[in-house]
């Protein structure tokens, strides 16, 4: 792909709809610099699990309004066969919203942003391929 960016994982997701006003100051940030931010649809679905109904409204409204924040759906088979390459090597039960973020991220060849590198340990540990992440520090942790 021509363009740089970054495919949000679920605990990106399940903070911004929890409204982390510091996380979504950053996706504002690189919406108004032309960062693409992708969101893998299974990802998606995992994270909006977790969150009500009106958490789930501020994930949409995201979606909908920024410009450079896109959702990456399966709808071809190509898309099909990226996911099911990533799930073959996972270990069981599979981890649904890293497979999509992972496969996506192959796609792209963006990082994964996180705010927890500790929940992909047992992700990387399965895959024949390096996963790049990029950890969001959490100012109120210094």
């Amino acid at each position: 792909m021509s363009s740089y960016g970054y495919v949000l994982d679920d605990t990106v997701l399940v903070e911004l709809g929890r409204r982390d006003l510091d996380l979504h100051r950053l996706i504002i940030v690189f919406d108004r610099s032309h960062v693409r931010t992708s969101v893998p649809a299974v990802t998606l679905a995992v994270a909006e699990a977790e969150l009500s109904p009106d958490q789930r409204r501020v994930i949409r409204g995201m979606l909908d309004v920024l410009e450079h924040i896109h959702l990456e759906v399966i709808s071809t088979q190509a898309e099909t066969e990226r996911l099911t390459e990533v799930v073959a090597r996972m270990d069981q039960p599979v981890d649904m919203a890293a497979a999509h973020a992972v496969a996506v991220s192959q796609y792209l060849d963006w990082p994964i942003l996180t705010l927890d590198l500790r929940r992909w340990e047992t992700v990387k540990a399965y895959l024949p391929w390096p996963v790049e992440l990029v950890e969001i520090a959490d100012p109120g942790k210094s």
